[in-house]
């Protein structure tokens, strides 16, 4: 265990909800047991979970208070993005209806009545209930494995390059985010590519302060 290793486990929702997101049953069950293991033995752990339309809030609030009681190190949640490769189509969220829905969802955490542990900015949060509006940052969250440096946005699945300078160097930054025109990036607010946003407009003077009264819970 050290402070700088998060096992992060990826669940969608409760257990019926997420077998049927990933097509396998059981995987719900073996990844919370892990997770029990892993906290067990005093390892950091986090979850990560998409958002698809069609989500109930109300089940999606409960499942946040289910992961509270594993004892994790924090959440974090993005909207399901439209990437092009994915088998299903019809479960994607367009921006509108992103706003919508996790306003309905964070409603209770707003409000002050939960307080659960987000592993986010919580700008990034308002971001996502359309109270903050960013550009996509496609440079912020870098992405190294035994492939190589991704070409951003991974979600595009275009690729991979050898070195870091290339990844800088070569890459068409202005092909990303809304404002770039690029028509797959019109309804993405995907955490990789919006968070670092967030982050960097949290040293404003404003957000600093409304990051601190959120990490207090005032």
């Amino acid at each position: 265990p050290s402070p700088y290793l998060t096992f992060s486990v990826h669940l969608d929702g409760l257990k019926e909800h997420h077998d049927r997101c990933v097509d396998r049953e059981g995987v719900f069950d073996k990844a919370v047991q892990g997770i029990k293991a892993a906290k067990a033995r005093g390892f950091r752990v986090t979850t990560n979970t998409t958002v698809f339309e069609g989500t109930d809030a109300r089940e999606m609030q409960e499942f946040f208070d289910f992961l509270a009681t594993l004892g994790i190190d924090g959440m974090m949640i993005s909207p399901g993005y439209s990437y092009e490769w994915a088998p299903d189509q019809d479960s994607f969220l367009k921006r509108e209806q992103t706003r919508a829905l996790f306003r309905e969802i964070l409603s209770p955490w707003k409000s002050g009545q939960k307080k659960w542990n987000f592993n986010h900015n919580p700008l990034f949060l308002d971001f996502l209930i359309g109270e903050q509006d960013y550009e996509c940052s496609p440079w912020g969250s870098p992405s190294y494995s035994l492939l190589g440096w991704q070409k951003p946005c991974y979600l595009l699945n275009e690729g991979h390059y050898k070195s870091f300078r290339e990844l800088l160097e070569e890459t068409n930054w202005d092909n990303y985010g809304r404002s770039s025109g690029n028509p797959q990036c019109t309804d993405c607010m995907v955490h990789c590519g919006y968070e670092p946003t967030a982050a960097m407009a949290a040293f404003k003077p404003a957000n600093m302060r409304r990051a601190m009264q959120s990490l207090i819970g005032v």
